[in-house]
């Protein structure tokens, strides 16, 4: 049974694929190939991939266990300031004023104010 539903199954896809590559432009055929063996292409891809992951992890499990980091040592702040902690000293050197704008329209005759 499982023999005739496979038969029947193979039998229906290619008659599909014939009935579809004569009615389709060359164009489309061109395109539907193409993506076939893009796609075809990413096996061989993945599976080397795949072979060297799984290598390199077998090596890093096989391997001793990293050093560990070395413990930093604390940072300690000093204040001496007698100001409270928190507040911004006072700026010395603030901008100037903003007065506004001087604008120059180019093409107009220049006149005194």
């Amino acid at each position: 049974m499982k023999r005739y539903l496979l038969l029947l199954s193979l039998a229906l896809v290619v008659t599909l694929v014939g009935i579809f590559s004569l009615r389709a432009s060359v164009d489309a055929l061109a395109v539907i190939l193409g993506v076939i063996l893009g796609v075809a292409a990413t096996g061989p891809t993945t599976i080397l991939l795949l072979y060297v992951l799984l290598r390199q992890q077998k090596q890093q499990s096989l391997s001793e266990p990293p050093y560990p980091a070395p413990a930093q040592p604390p940072v300690v702040v000093i204040n001496t300031s007698d100001k409270p902690a928190g507040l911004a000293p006072p700026m010395l050197n603030h901008p100037p004023p903003v007065t506004g704008r001087q604008w120059t329209v180019i093409g107009e005759a220049e006149t005194l104010d």
